[in-house]
């Protein structure tokens, strides 16, 4: 399945919606976490996302419904101020935060 990665800023509120938004698009396939092809496990930087989806409409309906879900979950509105999805098949990285498989 593709991999594709999602870049974002969200409209700051008080209180942020960012800690609930990250755990909606978890549950929405999208990973906090990246891995090299050495097995070890990279945090991608705040506001970019990394996921498997069969279609890059899916990868965009999956990030438009976490931002939909983060709505609901804290009953007031969440504006994706901007965003981007990108297909890719391999990737450059570091992180000042990783661990083994």
């Amino acid at each position: 399945m593709p991999s594709f990665i999602a870049s974002y800023d969200l409209k700051e509120t008080t209180p942020s919606p960012h800690v609930s938004f990250l755990d909606q698009a978890t549950k929405h396939g999208w990973k906090l976490w990246i891995l090299s092809s050495k097995n070890i496990w990279f945090r991608l930087p705040n506001t970019t996302l990394e996921g498997s989806f069969a279609t890059k409409a899916d990868a965009v309906a999956a990030l438009k419904n976490a931002r939909a879900a983060t709505e609901a979950e804290l009953g007031r509105p969440v504006t994706l101020l901007k965003w981007i999805v990108v297909d890719f098949s391999a990737a450059s990285l570091d992180s000042d935060v990783s661990q083994p498989v």
